[in-house]
């Protein structure tokens, strides 16, 4: 594919990090083509609306879901989209990296006979098939979770060979489990994306159930965590999953071993309705996950269907140690008509932004700019 040259931007933009976190695409949903193209308008307009304002957008993560029932057709679909969104990134003087994991609709469920699938809710309790799953040794439950991923490990390839730029440097040990870092503007971003989905195989509620391990980890970042996060000035750890959806064994190995404050910035997911910021405290440690809305599908809510789609913007800037986040929500206008705007559930009074404090990590070797 050919990218035109990126503009110069007279915008100062050392020691700034420009971030678009999209979520659940859901692509191939039924009842959802009729509407499709003019919510892909108002996000790409409201994408160059963005970048003439604030600057081009260096870094896009996507937290899953972004097919329906994990089929090739869709995501040879979601390829396509993405290729387009890149082209209007190009356009308006943006080349930004992608960073993706994979969601529960990304996957291909099993037969509902699955071993893995009659397993996936009691993993804790079986800890000899745990085992087996995440070690090196031969496993036909993990066979199974690697097909019910390889049209999204395909998928993966052919972004790769698309043009569009995957931050992607290591490969983990379950099908979307990544590491990449990352230099933008003078800083050095590292990324973590680990797949949440590998035990939400099949339809229902799921809360308080999934599985997740450190093992998955350590498996993208050479089991050394502080090693990997000292050479970034800020990590963000990625799933598709909050972590209510898990155990609570999976839930307190999270906490403790996987989205470790010292080591990690931000917990950024989706899977869920509405764009949610939130710090909490823990101990003398502050926990900063960033929830991202569905960008687009029908959800059943109090038993109706409703469209509810959204996304947001980030600017953290190193200089101020403060990050500013932009949250949109498409709202249905008088008249039926479509438009995005800002989400005023989460803002006040009628600021378009919000802002918060943001510490940046010492890097040996790697000061930041002076401006």
């Amino acid at each position: 594919m050919y990218w035109p040259d990126i503009a110069q931007d007279n915008m100062d933009n050392t020691n700034k990090l420009h971030w678009m976190h999209l979520s659940d695409l859901h692509r191939g949903q039924d009842r959802t083509a009729e509407v499709w193209s003019v919510v892909r308008q108002e996000i790409h307009d409201d994408i160059k609306r963005q970048i003439d304002s604030r600057g081009p957008v260096n870094l896009v993560i996507f937290s899953g879901d972004l097919a329906f029932k994990g089929d090739s057709e869709e995501f040879s679909s979601v390829k396509e989209e993405l290729k387009t969104l890149w082209e209007i990134f190009a356009k308006q003087g943006s080349k930004p990296s992608l960073f993706v994991v994979p969601g529960n609709h990304d996957l291909v469920r099993p037969r509902s006979t699955s071993p893995l699938r009659n397993m996936a809710d009691i993993l804790r309790l079986k800890q000899d098939v745990r085992e087996e799953i995440l070690s090196q040794t031969p496993s036909s439950y993990r066979d199974e979770a690697e097909i019910a991923f390889a049209n999204y490990k395909k998928f993966i390839k052919d972004l790769r060979e698309s043009g569009i730029p995957l931050a992607l440097d290591q490969e983990g040990m379950l099908p979307g489990d990544i590491s990449a870092q990352i230099n933008v503007n003078g800083l050095s971003v590292g990324l973590v994306g680990l797949n949440s989905a590998w035990t939400h195989l099949s339809g229902g509620e799921a809360i308080g159930k999934l599985d997740i391990s450190v093992r998955q980890l350590n498996s993208v970042i050479d089991s050394d965590l502080p090693r990997w996060s000292r050479k970034n000035h800020v990590n963000f750890l990625v799933t598709h999953h909050p972590a209510n959806w898990f155990s609570q064994a999976a839930q307190e190995e999270f906490e403790g071993e996987i989205f470790n404050p010292n080591y990690f910035d931000a917990h950024l997911f989706g899977h869920m309705h509405d764009n949610r910021p939130v710090l909490t405290s823990a101990g003398a440690h502050n926990r900063r996950t960033i929830q991202a809305a569905s960008l687009f599908g029908l959800e059943k809510v109090n038993d109706k269907e409703e469209r509810r789609h959204g996304y947001y913007f980030a600017i953290l800037d190193a200089n101020k140690e403060r990050c500013e986040y932009w949250p949109r929500k498409f709202e249905k206008k008088q008249g039926g008509i479509w438009q995005v705007s800002r989400d005023g559930e989460i803002l006040s009074r009628d600021d378009s932004f919000y802002d918060e404090p943001w510490s940046i990590r010492k890097v040996e070797g790697l000061e930041l700019k002076k401006i």
